[in-house]
């Protein structure tokens, strides 16, 4: 299965597995000014799904989850199952681990995802555009002075302006907003 198949599948499955909870997505979300982006992304448990299909390499699996576990609550690991017994050594111990059989076509969970406590301000304002983050400027109040600033800057004010629990909120709240206005197709 190439990959916009497995994230097809994979929003399928996690909307079957819980289908009173709410589920809103996002692809390829960009952290880093665009460094490293998440392949799949509930935004309401701002948990992470990294996909490595049949295809993939790993290389780049260790720069991803550094950058991840600055942002994401939760990290699951969704992998074909050549790259098991060489991504499970990788993996921190919080990540959950998805794997895809290829005779099936379905997700076994090897193991669930823990709780994250290793959040970066930065890297959370990051993954803002710059109109979501002169939203919150505005929502708090702040925003004079800052809709000429590069988006850089805008997004590193706005990790020093709010407490942790806060950020999260406004980073959740502009990225459901996000969701909405473009909804995965499944």
């Amino acid at each position: 299965m190439r990959e916009a198949q497995i994230k097809k599948a994979l929003a399928d499955h996690l909307i079957g597995q819980h289908s009173a909870q709410r589920y809103s997505f996002l692809e390829e979300l960009r952290l880093h000014g665009g460094e490293v982006r998440a392949d799949l992304v509930h935004v309401e448990q701002m948990h992470c799904f990294e996909i490595k299909s049949e295809a993939d390499s790993l290389a780049r699996l260790i720069n991803q989850g550094s950058r991840y576990t600055l942002v994401f609550d939760r990290v699951t690991l969704v992998l074909a199952e050549r790259h098991v017994a060489k991504a499970i050594d990788m993996l921190p111990p919080w990540w959950g681990v998805l794997v895809l059989e290829a005779a099936t076509g379905q997700f076994v969970s090897l193991r669930e995802a823990g709780m994250n406590v290793r959040h970066h301000a930065d890297s959370l304002a990051s993954v803002l555009t710059k109109d979501e983050a002169l939203h919150i400027l505005e929502d708090a109040g702040a925003v004079r002075g800052w809709r000429s600033k590069s988006l850089y800057l805008i997004q590193q004010h706005i990790a020093q302006m709010f407490p942790m629990d806060e950020l999260k909120l406004h980073i959740r709240g502009a990225l459901l907003a996000r969701a909405e206005k473009a909804p995965l197709a499944h």
